[in-house]
């Protein structure tokens, strides 16, 4: 009964987290059905079929969730929205968590809630099972920890963030971009005199343990994600003035929230319930400067905001509570937030209707505020919602094209795309057409083979058919009905026959790690 009691009687904090939390949780069962796969998912769930220690872009473990919630959950649309709606409503508990820590009360702790649903980049990744919908569940992890080893003290907590760091090293290679200002800010604070104790040295080695798997898979495959890295910052990337990183940043963690997010960055300079974190504000300020230089996408710095949100609430709480209006200023702050949060819903969220997509961007589009994070890539729908669109129908395409091959060309024909995204969309939707499975130059497809003798391929490309030279034969046999993202594009479909040389050699001339 005791036990029970615990349960039941749970403070008026922990009601609102928890009930948070649920409402996360199900805006994501909500929306899912909307739109269909996003491509970063089906490149996902292809690697799922792969599992392995590594990957040319990506560390081994959402692969691998991926392949347990096909196995528990099945392969729905439905189904693979679970993992991370249940993986954003954690990350939701862990910020307002933070916010306690800084010593919020249940006001604060809501505003932290409410607040993170507002923000489109985190709104947006939780509707999506990729990397970074584990990605900032996991840094979450690591940022609460670290709050708490800041506000303790205890080093013993260099054990459990060298245990989060690992697993995160094992999601995404987000968390070594953090470690520069990391050093930089425990050089600067009274925690370096713990370099002199074995713990933080224990901490880094329980890391090094948990990635000796990937970093093993690293140097038997020739190091592919460093060559992946380089080509990704030099040729992908845009390479963003000052001005239009910030709108990159503001666009992705909402404009409306703009004067929160500085009320947070400068409260987190000063103590919170006694205790100085700015080590946090430190790190932040270090790795954005870093990541502008090193031109990475903003994206990255979303989990560092995460602080400066909980930081922010306790902000208002506070401000509000000396004042003689304290109900009618809540109602509304929480009403200005509900706004964030209808602003920046509709665009990471397949929840408008998609004949009506088109005339609710143009009604907020804006030259002027507008992100480029990468090069040649123009989007009239906002990404996270374009890239859901019409997979299945470029399989149709193809597969209009494969039936119409004679028979005795059908039995040997292999299907050749040139971007991980579209070869992905034809291994999920391809068997329900009869299709043989994609090659791929592009990314960890090149691993996996030419798979074909390719003396008949069907090549889906959106340039020139730079595959051409390899054969005897080749003509343009169709064109795709939809307009996609670059570098997708509206491809045209081949068909080649009669290769001049083995296929392992096209194989060699097909890598594509960009």
């Amino acid at each position: 009964m005791r036990g029970q009691n615990r349960i039941v009687n749970l403070s008026p904090t922990n009601w609102v987290i928890l009930v948070a939390a649920l409402v996360k949780f199900l805006i994501h069962l909500y929306s899912a059905p909307g739109y269909g796969f996003f491509g970063d998912e089906l490149y996902t769930i292809a690697m799922s079929r792969h599992l392995a220690f590594g990957y040319v872009d990506l560390p081994p473990l959402v692969p691998a969730l991926v392949a347990l919630s096909r196995a528990l959950l099945g392969d729905s649309l439905l189904a693979m929205k679970i993992f991370p709606a249940l993986a954003g409503s954690a990350t939701l508990i862990f910020i307002c968590l933070i916010a306690k820590e800084f010593g919020g009360k249940s006001f604060a702790v809501a505003l932290s809630a409410l607040w993170y649903l507002a923000v489109p980049i985190w709104l947006g990744v939780s509707s999506i099972f990729a990397y970074d919908s584990i990605d900032q569940l996991v840094l979450s992890a690591f940022l609460y920890a670290l709050v708490r080893f800041l506000r303790t003290s205890n080093r013993k907590t260099w054990i459990l963030l060298g245990l989060i760091a690992g697993i995160a090293c094992m999601t995404k290679m987000t968390i070594p971009f953090l470690g520069p200002g990391f050093l930089i800010a425990l050089l600067a604070s009274k925690y370096r005199r713990d370099l002199l104790t074995p713990w933080p040295w224990l901490g880094a080695l329980t890391c090094l343990i948990i990635i000796a798997p990937y970093l093993i898979w690293q140097y038997t495959n020739n190091w592919p994600t460093l060559e992946y890295w380089t080509a990704y910052g030099t040729a992908r990337v845009y390479q963003a003035s000052v001005r239009q990183y910030s709108i990159n940043i503001l666009m992705y963690m909402n404009p409306l929230l703009l004067p929160l997010w500085l009320a947070g960055l400068y409260r987190i300079f000063r103590p919170l319930d006694g205790t100085n974190y700015f080590f946090l504000g430190l790190l932040f300020i270090v790795t954005l400067v870093l990541m502008f230089v090193l031109h990475t996408s903003a994206r990255m710095l979303a989990a560092l905001f995460m602080p400066i949100l909980a930081a922010g609430s306790v902000s208002v709480e506070e401000l509000l509570g000396k004042t003689h209006w304290k109900k009618a200023l809540k109602a509304t702050t929480v009403a200005y937030l509900l706004v964030g949060i209808a602003y920046a819903a509709p665009s990471v969220l397949p929840i408008v209707p998609m004949h009506l997509l088109p005339a609710y961007v143009e009604m907020f589009s804006s030259s002027t505020f507008t992100i480029k994070e990468f090069v040649g890539v123009t989007s009239y729908y906002p990404p996270l919602l374009s890239g859901r669109l019409h997979w299945e129908e470029l399989v149709q395409d193809v597969a209009g094209v494969y039936d119409e091959l004679p028979p005795k060309d059908r039995a040997v024909a292999g299907i050749y795309a040139d971007w991980y995204m579209s070869a992905a969309a034809i291994d999920q939707f391809g068997s329900e057409y009869g299709l043989p499975h994609a090659v791929s130059g592009s990314l960890t497809y090149y691993l996996w083979g030419p798979g074909y003798s390719w003396d008949v391929m069907l090549i889906v490309t959106d340039m020139t058919n730079e595959m051409d030279i390899f054969f005897e034969e080749c003509e343009l046999a169709a064109q795709t009905r939809y307009e996609y993202d670059r570098p997708v594009g509206q491809p045209n479909i081949y068909v080649c026959r009669r290769p001049r040389v083995s296929a392992d050699v096209i194989w060699g001339a097909a890598k594509a790690y960009r």
